[in-house]
């Protein structure tokens, strides 16, 4: 018995129908991992038709369903997805410690793509190729302990919004970090807004109680509050 075995191209459809997948496919791989919920809001479209385009996508193997403890099924673009929607990005790395962070991100980051357009949006995946591709910092800063020998490392935004009146990077913080290394970040932060780049603001979104908190206190701390916004997040993963 013959099995005839369909093409990529035929699995992925033509015409409007190809573009939409490719859509699909391009948004995953640009966040690194969604779940339905977020693909469906960012691509304006309703449950049966997103779950048509996951399943054309997911026999041509350009994207996946990983089952992450505690969260589900989340969607994730394979090696080969990732060359088709024509990404300079690698396989984004998904497990279940950095999972919550990751669609946070991802829900923060289609709401500010409806806010200042989609085409403005930089995924932190998104941030380490840019400056890499372009040899200068678009959303990081270069923080350096204040009594060590070793060379300052970078800190990236989790996402950033690129404006001509200026970059805003944003940060989501979910969990508390030690008050010399949230001083530290943060001071970095305003020294690059400060500087002259194209940052102008830093946004922190933050988990409420001792993380917001924290925050707050830093920015106080190192006097940044004129370039760093602080506020409680508000995006949930569903």
């Amino acid at each position: 018995m013959v099995v005839a075995l369909k093409t990529r191209e035929e699995l992925i459809g033509t015409g409007e129908c190809r573009s939409r997948d490719q859509e699909m496919v391009r948004l995953i791989g640009r966040h690194g991992a969604m779940i339905m919920a977020q693909v469906m809001r960012a691509m304006g479209t309703q449950k049966t038709v997103a779950y048509r385009h996951f399943r054309r996508c997911a026999e041509a193997r350009l994207v996946e369903r990983l089952s992450i403890p505690g969260v589900g099924p989340v969607l994730h673009a394979t090696r080969e997805g990732i060359r088709y929607a024509g990404l300079p990005l690698p396989i984004a790395a998904v497990s279940a410690g950095n999972i919550e962070h990751t669609l946070r991100c991802t829900s923060v980051a289609i709401r500010a793509g409806e806010h200042y357009g989609h085409d403005a949006i930089l995924t932190e995946r998104e941030i380490v190729a840019a400056e890499a591709l372009e040899e200068r910092p678009i959303a990081s800063a270069l923080v350096g302990p204040s009594s060590s020998k070793r060379a300052p490392r970078k800190h990236r935004a989790d996402i950033a919004v690129l404006r001509e009146e200026g970059t805003i990077a944003i940060e989501v913080e979910l969990t508390p970090k030690s008050r010399r290394r949230l001083d530290a970040i943060i001071a970095a932060w305003c020294s690059a807004a400060l500087g002259k780049g194209d940052l102008a603001q830093v946004h922190y979104l933050c988990a409420p109680g001792q993380t917001l908190n924290a925050v707050k206190r830093a920015v106080e701390n190192v006097g940044a509050a004129s370039v760093v916004v602080v506020a409680e997040i508000k995006e949930s993963l569903r």
